[in-house]
């Protein structure tokens, strides 16, 4: 694992073994962060190059307040960084933003993987309410992403206090979720020609399994796989089983990889 930074992208690159192999390139949720991939990439880079991008979320750049402007972050990552195709793999915000880059960027994205994606229904924590920055109150609310909440870690629980400290970052974060509720994708899902895998946890009380039958049923020759006692989160929750369906997605001929069976 690399700690890199690229012309101000910061990202986590676990090497693989072949270096002109498509590489995957890992976007977070919006409290997220590029660690939350640690255990899966660790697993695909056995035969493959993953990058964990890190979205600037903490504030330090609030002109990247919609799911466009994130997604254009990414394109100027993948020029930057010099990546001409890709695999997109996102989790939550990122998944809304993977889905967005598909669309747009149709011939740099070979496959796409989504888990408890954004873009068609999202419960918000704390309904949406002004955030309170304590700590009780954000181990609370993020019991709700896991099944399990031993999950929730002090780790987790003092890096989303750090982000909550300062008004303006707490504002702009609020700014970055409801863009994303009134980003619907649904109209434009019939465009993505991407293969596509999607991966839920069965017990996801943020974006519940019904979203993932809907993201399978609109978007066409997609793959879906549910993994039980799993949350929001399946690459933190569930690493081996998420880490276990990618791979054999991504072995798979490009025209067998978007069967329209489902898992």
């Amino acid at each position: 694992m690399l700690q890199r930074s690229l012309q101000g992208f910061d990202f986590v690159e676990y090497p693989g073994p072949r270096a002109d192999g498509i590489p995957v390139v890992a976007l977070h949720g919006l409290f997220g962060d590029p660690e939350n991939w640690t255990p899966v990439a660790r697993s695909l880079c056995r035969t493959t190059r993953v990058l964990a991008l890190r979205f600037p979320l903490d504030g330090s750049d609030r002109s990247l307040d919609s799911i466009q402007r994130l997604s254009a972050y990414v394109r100027r990552f993948l020029d930057v960084a010099g990546l001409r195709q890709v695999v997109l793999c996102g989790n939550s915000l990122g998944g809304h933003v993977a889905i967005d880059c598909s669309i747009t960027l149709q011939h740099r994205v070979a496959r796409l993987v989504l888990t408890g994606s954004a873009g068609l229904l999202e419960h918000s924590l704390a309904g949406g309410s002004f955030p309170k920055n304590t700590r009780e109150f954000i181990r609370a609310q993020a019991t709700q992403i896991f099944f399990d909440a031993r999950h929730v870690t002090d780790e987790i629980v003092e890096r989303v206090h750090a982000m909550l400290s300062s008004r303006p970052t707490v504002r702009y974060l609020i700014r970055v979720a409801k863009a994303t509720r009134d980003d619907n994708v649904r109209a434009r899902l019939s465009r993505l020609t991407t293969p596509t895998l999607i991966v839920w946890g069965a017990d996801d009380r943020i974006t519940p399994p019904h979203v993932a039958e809907e993201f399978h049923r609109l978007i066409p020759g997609s793959r879906l796989t549910i993994i039980p006692q799993c949350g929001h989160a399946p690459p933190i929750e569930r690493p081996q089983q998420f880490a276990a369906a990618v791979d054999t997605f991504l072995r798979m001929p490009l025209a067998e990889a978007a069967p329209l069976g489902r898992d």
